[in-house]
């Protein structure tokens, strides 16, 4: 963190539980958004792991596939699928240097802890090595970018979300507004297991209403 910088020993604003108009709330969601994206940047550079030793393979697609074990992998890294990695390798004896970035397509889970990328591109892949591999994370700004994006919006245009929205998301008081709308006979999708009654019951809602949050654990069906 560079403590030089003006501004930087400043706290954040608290939120609110009612916020005065669309303003007020990018003013103080803007400058917190910020700083998730600083710390999660921070953290995800910090990552870098060395001496991997690397597992090679071919998809389907023809795609260069690369596995390996990180040693240190946490929760902290909060890996996911699409996520981007970059493997290097850097031989000094013959002076071999390369570098590729690719996506994940496996996390560590119940079936086992290795993580799998698949490469952008395959060609020059140093696939007779397999070990003093480095792995970088590639941070990416989309989410964050998104997120200003959407307060920016939010806050100059007035036509953005609805009446109902709007004061609902500055924690104004309004009525409850419950849509009249055709549900469906059937709630489950194509190809995809029945829906449980639970299940049923959020999606009833769901149509039903303007807004709505669902929460719930990974793998519930959300």
């Amino acid at each position: 963190m560079d403590l030089d910088k003006p501004g930087i020993d400043e706290e954040p604003q608290q939120c609110c539980l009612r916020y005065e108009d669309a303003y007020q709330y990018q003013n103080i969601f803007g400058p917190l958004v910020k700083m998730e994206a600083d710390d999660d940047k921070k953290l995800k550079e910090s990552q870098t792991q060395e001496n991997i030793s690397v597992r090679w393979d071919m998809g389907l697609n023809k795609k260069r596939l690369a596995y390996f074990y990180l040693p240190k992998a946490n929760e902290e890294m909060r890996l996911m699928p699409g996520d981007e990695l970059r493997l290097r390798y850097v031989d000094d004896s013959s002076k071999l240097t390369w570098s590729g970035v690719g996506h994940v397509i496996k996390v560590p889970n119940n079936y086992g802890e290795e993580i799998g990328i698949e490469l952008k591109i395959s060609q020059g892949v140093p696939i007779e090595y397999s070990t003093n591999f480095v792995v970088e994370f590639v941070w990416k700004s989309t989410s964050f970018d998104r997120m200003q994006a959407a307060l920016k919006t939010f806050a100059v245009d007035e036509n953005s979300v609805s009446a109902y929205l709007y004061h609902r998301l500055l924690g104004h008081k309004v009525e409850d507004l419950v849509m009249k709308v055709t549900l469906p006979k059937r709630f489950s999708a194509p190809g995809l297991p029945e829906l449980n009654h639970s299940q049923v019951y959020a999606v009833k809602t769901v149509l039903q209403h303007p807004l709505s949050l669902i929460q719930g654990p990974p793998g519930t069906g959300k």
